[in-house]
């Protein structure tokens, strides 16, 4: 009884820390390029999940969890637990999506390549300064750089760098490699998740399965869209401060506005609502109101009304730029 408790806070707390870590990534921004932190969430979250996963399997196929000996000898590498995982624990039970699922963590390099860094990270590289100031002479990877070339390889950094703007550095790119680069981790959160109730390990597996419900429940449309920033849940507290405008209300003022439906985008859409109407004050100063509430769309709008921006609310999915947006807007001012 004490180990299963033992093992229900453990598994709770990697939800915890992967869920936190992911929102720490998302919170990279032009003021915030704090990498530690997200990558030692996550590295610490994904090995707790993983060696919890083992546990309950054993538990299931033994009828006694594992030795302190057996989980000392997997060590603390999330590349060789992921290889464990896939090779001795992972059942299909000849479903199509698991099948999948098992594909993907067996085959693809992006992920392998995330978890790599993520593992070396948590054993040694978060000691990369103190190992170069040491004179260590076994340096191990430096995981400013590898985080470097992991985003430039899947999402090239060079039509985001303009000299006279490096907002779009941060407001377009970084959010979108990101979100690229959780949408690989969320899918290897569910294919974990799912094990514990598709993968006949056993009642228990199937009993702890909510807390990584959120993760299982993912359709692959969602992968990259959840919004796990904390400083977004506080906003959103807050809704009660936000500036609600009603639909006559906006057909009302005498600012030039446009209605545009996600119907008739051509683009990709990046709002959370099917509709959204334009408002440009003063030729500078552009609005948008998303389900009845007023959101800024640049700088002016957000110092001069006080309004938050619909990525900071949680109204546009994260890695989607509203730039054309921001254009439209500036269009009607003119």
């Amino acid at each position: 009884m004490i180990k299963d408790l033992c093992l229900i806070e453990e598994l709770e707390s990697s939800h915890k820390l992967i869920v936190a870590g992911l929102g720490d990534l998302q919170d990279i921004d032009m003021e915030n390029d704090f990498y530690h932190l997200p990558h030692q969430l996550l590295a610490s979250g994904l090995e707790r999940l993983m060696k919890c996963f083992i546990c309950l399997v054993c538990e299931a196929r033994n009828g006694s969890y594992p030795t302190f000996k057996y989980l000392k000898k997997l060590g603390h590498d999330l590349s060789s637990l992921n290889y464990k995982i896939y090779t001795e624990f992972y059942n299909t039970q000849n479903i199509q999506l698991l099948e999948e699922d098992l594909a993907y963590l067996k085959e693809d390099s992006s992920l392998h390549q995330i978890i790599h860094i993520l593992s070396e990270f948590g054993k040694y590289a978060r000691y990369y300064n103190l190992d170069v100031i040491t004179g260590n002479q076994n340096i191990p990877i430096n995981p400013t750089d590898e985080w470097e070339e992991l985003e430039a390889s899947i999402e090239d950094k060079t039509p985001y760098l303009h000299e006279d703007d490096m907002q779009l550095l941060y407001r377009d790119y970084y959010p979108r490699v990101h979100s690229k680069i959780i949408s690989k981790l969320e899918r290897f959160l569910r294919a974990i998740a799912m094990q514990f109730t598709l993968g006949n390990h056993g009642v228990k597996l199937q009993r702890y399965s909510m807390t990584y419900s959120s993760f299982r429940n993912l359709k692959d449309e969602d992968f990259g869209n959840t919004d796990y920033r904390r400083s977004v849940k506080i906003l959103k507290q807050d809704q009660k401060n936000w500036t609600r405008r009603s639909s006559e209300e906006i057909k009302a003022s005498n600012w030039p506005k446009k209605r545009i439906l996600k119907s008739d985008y051509p683009g990709e859409w990046p709002f959370r609502s099917e509709e959204v109407t334009l408002e440009c004050r003063n030729s500078l100063i552009c609005i948008i109101n998303i389900a009845g509430f007023d959101f800024a769309l640049n700088g002016m709008a957000a110092g001069h009304l006080n309004l938050p921006f619909p990525h900071d609310a949680g109204i546009a999915i994260f890695g989607k730029s509203v730039g054309p947006f921001i254009d439209m807007a500036l269009e009607l001012g003119k």
